[in-house]
Order: C-alpha cells, then structure tokens, then sequence
C-alpha cells in the first residue's frame, strides 16, 4: 500500500465542531471530514451536493494526522453579518444590524503531518504530482476558506504494517477505541494529552453516521500507544482515523 505524507501549514485556522452551524471554539486538529475537503480541494473535485466526498469514499481514502507545533489558540472578535437569502443589505431590511462581532477561537500558527492513502493508485498518484509540483486545483484552507493554508509534499512511497506486540511512539493521533476495544496508553509527565471526538463519516446531506474518539499530543511530543493498525513509512509511525 502507497500512502502520502505531506505538512500543512497556516497562520490561523478555525475547525468548527460538528454539533453546530456557527461555534466561537474550534477544534486542535483538522477533522477527518476536513481533511476530505482538503484532499478534495487539491485535487479539484467539484463541491456541488458532496459529490467530492463520495468519490473519496469510492476511492477508499483513508486519513491521518500529527501535530509538529505544539497547539497554539487565540480569541478575536470577528464581524459576522447576515446573507441569508443571497443578499446583504447594511441598513434597513437588516434588522440584525450592519454586522454582528462575536468571539472566535483560533489556532495559531499551526502545522500538521497529513498522511492520506487510497485504493485508487491513479488518484493518488495525482494527489502526490500536485503536492510536489505546488500546483493545487483550488486555495486551501484550514477550516474556513479565509483562513488561508499551504501544503508541501514530504514523501509517497510504500508503507508496512507494524507488526508488534508492544507499545510504539507514534507520529499522529490515534483512536482510542479499536475495534471496540480500547488502546493502551503509556502516561508520561512531559506530554499534554488531548482527547477530541470527531465526525468519522457522514452521508447524505452531511448527517453525521459514525464518530471517532482520538487522542493526541497538544505540545507537540510522540505518544506511546499500543494498538494493532500501526503503519511506517520512513521514520514516521501513524494510524488512520477512519479505518
């Protein structure tokens, strides 16, 4: 099996938790389903009625994701305003006012390992041309599309399954329950854990259909972890949250 690894990069960003249309807090890490979109952007598949998402999932993508920076968050004011019904209208009509400040939480100057692997060869092969050639279909983001991000291609080659009965140092998130059971997990004083549930899968009309429970390092550090699906590529050591 080929994987992708590439880092991605932005000065902010805001990962809306999926419980709600508008959140002051944003999550640590980019979500699964974000990560999707994200792919998707690259690639330049078409947005219309989700149809990028199901041509990923026919595809067989299978995503994972680290922290290199330690996660950094801030809170601004951000002007929201009202288009509802295709318009703006500043006074008047508007009832809700000009704009409306609200609170908003941000990631800060974050970078992520993004590890992306498929069954289609063909569409993975192009997802890793245009990370190495910098030539993406649409703008990337991190989580809202003025957050603007960039992406640089690490490797793509073939990947091994860790085959040990023992605990590893892992460069990404892990979920926390594997195959109904949960994963061992090796405290250690000098790591901030943090434990994020986000959406896994959903169908149509974007309906939530499963969640994923995962743990990782907010500063930045390797987690000790014994589970079962452990992949190598390089010197890193991942999993993926939707399989």
């Amino acid at each position: 099996m080929k994987c992708v690894c590439f880092k991605l990069k932005g000065d902010y960003g805001h990962f809306r938790p999926y419980y709600t249309t508008s959140s002051p807090t944003t999550y640590s890490l980019m979500p699964p389903t974000s990560i999707f979109g994200l792919i998707g952007a690259i690639l330049g598949l078409e947005k219309i009625e989700n149809s990028y998402y199901q041509v990923l999932i026919k595809a067989g993508l299978r995503v994972g994701i680290g922290v290199i920076t330690p996660v950094k968050k801030v809170s601004m004011s951000t002007n929201l305003i009202n288009t509802k019904g295709n318009y703006w209208v500043p006074t008047g009509r508007n009832t809700s006012g000009v704009r409306t400040p609200t609170k908003y939480e941000y990631v800060v100057g974050q970078e992520y390992l993004i590890f992306a692997a498929m069954e289609d060869e063909r569409l993975l092969e192009e997802l890793a041309i245009r990370l190495e050639e910098h030539c993406f279909a649409y703008s990337i983001s991190l989580g809202l599309s003025g957050l603007i991000a960039d992406a640089e291609l690490i490797c793509f080659e073939e990947v091994q399954k860790v085959e040990k009965e023992e605990y590893q140092e892992v460069d990404s998130a892990v979920n926390i329950q594997e195959s109904g059971q949960k994963i061992q997990i090796h405290i250690s004083p000098d790591i901030q854990y943090c434990r994020e549930r986000y959406v896994k899968q959903f169908g149509k009309n974007r309906v939530p259909l499963d969640y994923v429970d995962v743990l990782f390092s907010a500063n930045g550090r390797k987690i000790k972890v014994k589970c079962k699906k452990v992949y190598q590529m390089q010197d890193y050591i991942f999993t993926f949250l939707n399989e």
